[in-house]
């Protein structure tokens, strides 16, 4: 009584030359893969470098522009103590003349 499960040898001689045969990924095809690979790369490398330069061009202004804004109020912080020290400094002027 055979097995359903059981192999013959001719059954295993025909699995052993199916595996021989498949060599696997062709060489063309993995020549194919790679060339799509740098084609993508080649695309899309312009768009990430200039999108990266556009960030950081943009983070470099953001900066700039809130040290511009600190600048702007510290001089007019620094213009309202002269105008006092001129003020100060005349008020005592006109004591002086007294």
């Amino acid at each position: 009584m055979n097995d359903i499960n059981e192999v013959n040898a001719d059954e295993k001689q025909a699995l052993l030359e199916n595996l021989e045969e498949d060599e696997g990924i062709d060489l063309g095809a993995i020549f194919v893969a790679y060339g799509i690979f740098f084609l993508v790369i080649l695309v899309f490398m312009p768009k990430i470098y200039l999108a990266n330069n556009i960030y950081y061009a943009s983070r470099d202004i953001n900066y700039l522009q809130a040290q511009k804004e600190a600048l702007k109020n510290e001089n007019s912080e620094l213009q309202q103590q002269l105008e006092s020290t001129k003020f100060n400094f005349l008020t005592l002027d006109i004591e002086e003349i007294k």
